[in-house]
């Protein structure tokens, strides 16, 4: 029994190293090598292979070949080209846009292994060496494949993990067959240009994180973009108004809700604030206040100068969607001013259509910020996950660590705990601003525009030419002999001078620092402010040394002293909130712009490579792309020459006024508005006056004829909304509604479009035909599209010179008229009184009659001012206001309230708890100015204001 055992034990080993001996290779199933040939024919660069080994365990490679990631696929190149592209990241293909795949094929095959199952019991380099050689052998039997060897630039590559100090490294191993049979490998490096391409990418991350405050548009915090003030004077005598301060406005009726404003609720407006915060001013009682001048908030976006005009693809999509200005045309107009029920509306206020998509837009433009983030993580998702994920495990079956390649997505996930706190983050914001009051909102928004507004206005090449005096001190005093201690100085100066020169210089550390600074203002007791303070006299010939004033001249930050301890704990949650917001938005930004910097270069890249194949195609979007500017700048230009003739009549017709105002200093000259008359007045002079109008809550001055808007830099501008009057005139040579000229520029565009594309296809067909170069096929398509542009302008139809002929009696009819009938409401910046005076009513009725025609000549100009309609929200202070053409008759039997019909502003200082004086009236309305309303501190404006009783 023993000896059976014994002689079965040696023929089972005999027979196992007979096996092990034996030559073991891989064979493809089907036509590989035809298949093969086919991709080469079509010039092939680069063949992807994954295969299969039917039966084995689908994960055996995975398990034996743990330095390999993704062991199934292979890869065979047949070029320097396509070995150039293993250099770059596996998502080129998608990265590129597709221009890179140019040349790139895949395939999938079945092998199996002769003899039968002779891969298993092998480890890791044998295996890899079996696979190897027969790819090289173009996967036949080795008798077979001897006689056929690849060519002498043919390589198979597979990706290897490599270690290097405990993070993986993958590279892939291209090896090549030589005619002798010999088979060498070399791991593929990225060469030195792809090594600057990379580093070019993380430089411009780190510009992004350094200057990403700049992405943010300056409308938001500039002083020039906000509202300013303008003031008119009122020629003549002062406007009348008469007010009444209550605490109970409902005891005015129904007839005059429209004109409470609630005190709390009015943004600046201090002066006003302050009268009314009079401790003489009684409440339940009208005043009648004269006003000589009218200031007005006026933004720049709402006035036009000479050369602008809001005709830009931007504008004219942001115009008729954003602020929905298509529902003026004929067939919405309609549909957009009823309510969302129509017919089936029972009775109730019910919104409109028109503020219904309003709503819809905001939506829109919000979900449109996040759109780039968005499709970064679908790029992630969709086609870089499952890369990542391989090669995380094939790290983690080596026990290594992936390396940071500069990519926080790629290294973290889209969903990792960094970014899910961001979305958090966004997402409180967003709770904090829908549900806190006007003013906490206000105090984030002075909090960030005030860092803004600093960080952009602070000159950089005044800090580049005070480091540069700095620099050269050593010369100034010592002139030659400062040659030798110039070096140590040198040192200790950019110690002291970078980071202070860093803070101006980059936008996103001199917003961060300005936020803790301000953050820390208020966070510090105030004894250790006070102590710091008495320690400042101690650094000032630090100061004087480094000449900091030149640089840290006119820096302003809010002090602790001006707020309540209330005030103090919002203000610190403001500037917290803002920092922390900014950082994870910026964060956001850097990955963004990172991701399509990526996409344009690998693009680029694709285009330059593949030129030959892929600019005949490239053309034709690129001469879409100019006929689409050229005709558009013919739409823009048309409207820009009769803007200019319309701004130069305004301006000659109040010349001499401008030219006094224009005649002082900017530091004394205000932003001054002037009203233009028509040749020939269409209405009384006393409608010319402004009348002060109540929407929503907010006071606005109804205006007729404010036309020229100068500011303290003596630019004139005119509004938008007469520009869009007057290209309608009724005169031949007016430019007419802007969307029929675009929907016509449209129209020709799309000719074109055809006649290229036409182009293109005859171009294609005969160069396929008589084999003509891709080269050849390029200049021909480039030649025959540039054909519509050459004819229009050989044979361009001259305008007459008479075209713009501004002595026509139809047009100075046209244009007078149009001035004249022209009215707009502006938001009121504030409300200055000369006089004071209670105003008591006649009692023979006089007053009655009064108010009557009052109202009456009210209503008429609001049914004049139909188009008011050209306003925005009227949650927004700046916009225009849509009025009512008929005034609610519903009235309530209440005691004065016939009374005040003639009152034009009911002041309501309730408070909805209380029903009392509000809180506002005594600790400040706005920024906690509780200084600002201390009668004892307004003795002079008291003095200045005359109470009189008739």
């Amino acid at each position: 029994m023993l000896v059976s055992v014994l002689v079965y034990l040696f023929f089972h080993i005999l027979l196992s190293g007979a096996t092990k001996n034996r030559t073991c290779w891989l064979e493809a199933s089907g036509d590989f090598r035809d298949e093969i040939a086919k991709h080469i024919k079509r010039s092939a660069k680069l063949i992807y292979i994954d295969f299969a080994l039917p039966g084995h365990p689908p994960d055996m490679l995975d398990i034996v070949c743990k330095h390999v990631n993704n062991p199934y696929r292979w890869i065979r190149t047949t070029s320097r080209h396509g070995r150039s592209l293993l250099m770059l990241d596996e998502n080129y293909k998608y990265m590129s846009l597709s221009t890179l795949t140019i040349g790139v094929e895949s395939m999938s095959i079945n092998l199996t292994d002769h003899p039968a199952r002779c891969l298993r019991g092998k480890d890791e380099e044998e295996v890899l060496k079996i696979i190897r050689e027969s790819f090289l052998g173009e996967l036949v039997a080795p008798d077979v494949s001897s006689m056929s060897p690849l060519g002498n630039d043919d390589h198979i590559c597979n990706m290897q993990v490599l270690e290097d100090h405990g993070h993986a490294l993958f590279r892939y191993r291209c090896c090549r067959k030589h005619q002798d049979g010999d088979i060498t490998c070399e791991d593929m490096q990225k060469d030195e240009w792809v090594q600057f391409l990379l580093a070019l990418i993380i430089i411009i991350k780190v510009l992004v994180i350094l200057w990403s405050p700049m992405f943010l548009p300056e409308t938001l915090y500039r002083e020039k973009y906000v509202a300013a003030p303008y003031i008119f004077h009122v020629p003549g005598p002062a406007l009348s108004l008469k007010i009444v301060v209550t605490q109970k406005p409902d005891q005015f009726g129904v007839k005059n809700t429209q004109k409470r404003i609630r005190l709390s609720d009015l943004r600046n407006m201090q002066t006003f604030k302050t009268m009314i915060a009079n401790t003489r001013w009684e409440h339940d009682r009208v005043y009648e206040v004269k006003v000589p001048d009218i200031r007005l908030s006026v933004k720049s976006r709402r006035l036009l100068g000479q050369n602008n005009v809001p005709i830009t693809i931007f504008k004219l999509f942001y115009n008729s969607l954003i602020r929905c200005r298509i529902r003026h045309l004929e067939p919405l107009k309609e549909c957009c001013n009823t309510n969302i029920l129509g017919r089936l509306n029972p009775g109730a206020n019910i919104i409109t259509w028109y503020r219904c998509m309003k709503i819809f837009a905001s939506f829109v433009i919000l979900a449109l910020v996040a759109v780039p983030w968005f499709i970064r993580m679908a790029f992630y998702f969709v086609f870089e996950k499952s890369v990542v994920e391989s090669k995380l495990n094939s790290a983690q079956r080596l026990g290594l660590e992936p390396h940071y390649l500069g990519n926080i997505v790629l290294y973290l996930s889209p969903f990792h705990g960094l970014f899910i706190v961001i979305y958090v983050i966004f997402i409180l914001d967003s709770l904090f601003l829908g549900i806190v009051s006007t003013a906490m909102k206000d105090k984030l928004k002075t909090v960030f525009r005030q860092c803004l507004r600093d960080m952009k206005e602070r000159p950089k090449l005044v800090v580049v030419g005070w480091l540069t005096q700095l620099i050269v001190k050593p010369f100034t005093y010592f002139g030659v002999v400062g040659f030798i201690f110039f070096i140590p100085y040198l040192l200790i100066l950019l110690v002291i001078a970078l980071p202070i020169s860093a803070f101006y210089v980059f936008p996103t550390l001199n917003l961060s620092i300005r936020l803790i600074i301000q953050f820390f203002i208020f966070l510090c007791p105030s004894g250790f402010v006070q102590r710091c303070k008495a320690r400042m006299p101690k650094l000032l010939p630090v100061r004087q040394g480094l000449q900091l004033t030149q640089v840290t001249a006119n820096e302003t930050f809010v002090k602790r002293k001006h707020y309540s301890t209330k005030g103090i704990v919002l203000q610190i949650l403001a500037i917290f909130m803002c920092l922390i917001t900014f950082w994870s938005l910026t964060l956001l930004v850097m990955e963004v712009c990172s991701f399509f910097v990526e996409l344009f270069v690998y693009t680029f890249m694709g285009l330059i490579v593949n030129a030959g194949v892929i600019f005949q195609y490239l053309s034709l979007l690129l001469l879409v792309l100019f006929y689409c500017k050229d005709i558009l700048a013919k739409v823009h230009i048309m409207y820009l020459d009769f803007h200019k003739v319309v701004h130069k009549e305004l301006l000659d017709m109040i010349r001499d006024e401008m030219n006094e105002v224009a005649k002082k200093e900017a530091l004394d000259q205000e932003n001054t508005v002037f009203n233009v008359k028509g040749a020939v007045a269409t209405y009384s002079g006393q409608l010319t006056k402004p009348q002060i109008i109540v929407k929503d809550g907010r006071p606005y001055w109804h205006t007729k004829g404010m036309l020229v808007f100068l500011d303290r830099q003596d630019t004139p501008c005119t509004p938008e909304k007469f520009f869009h009057k007057t290209i309608d005139l009724n005169y031949y040579c007016c430019p007419g509604p802007i969307h029929k000229n675009v929907g016509n520029a449209v129209l020709e565009l799309f000719r074109i479009t055809l006649f290229l594309l036409f182009v293109v296809l005859v171009v294609m067909a005969f160069g396929n035909v008589y084999s003509i170069s891709s080269t050849n096929q390029l200049l021909a398509t480039v030649v025959g599209g540039f054909l519509p542009y050459m004819f229009s302008i050989f044979f361009k139809n001259k305008r007459d010179s008479d075209y713009f002929e501004t002595n026509s009696i139809q047009f100075k009819t046209e244009f007078h008229k149009a001035i004249n009938c022209f009215s707009q409401h502006w938001p009121v910046y504030d409300i200055v009184s000369t006089d004071v005076k209670i105003f008591e009513y006649a009692r023979d009725g006089a007053s009655a009659n009064e108010a009557q025609d009052r109202n009456a000549n009210t209503k008429q100009e609001v049914v004049e001012d139909d188009d008011l309609a050209e306003s925005l929200d009227s949650e927004e202070e700046d916009e225009e206001v849509t009025l009512e053409k008929e005034v609610p008759t519903a009235m309530t039997s209440i005691i004065m309230e016939d009374n005040f019909d003639d009152v034009d502003i009911i002041v309501d200082v309730s408070t909805p708890k209380t029903r009392k004086l509000s809180p506002l009236v005594t600790k400040g309305f706005e920024k906690g100015s509780e200084t600002m309303l201390n009668g004892s501190q307004h003795k002079q404006e008291d003095d200045n204001t005359s109470f009189i009783e008739v």
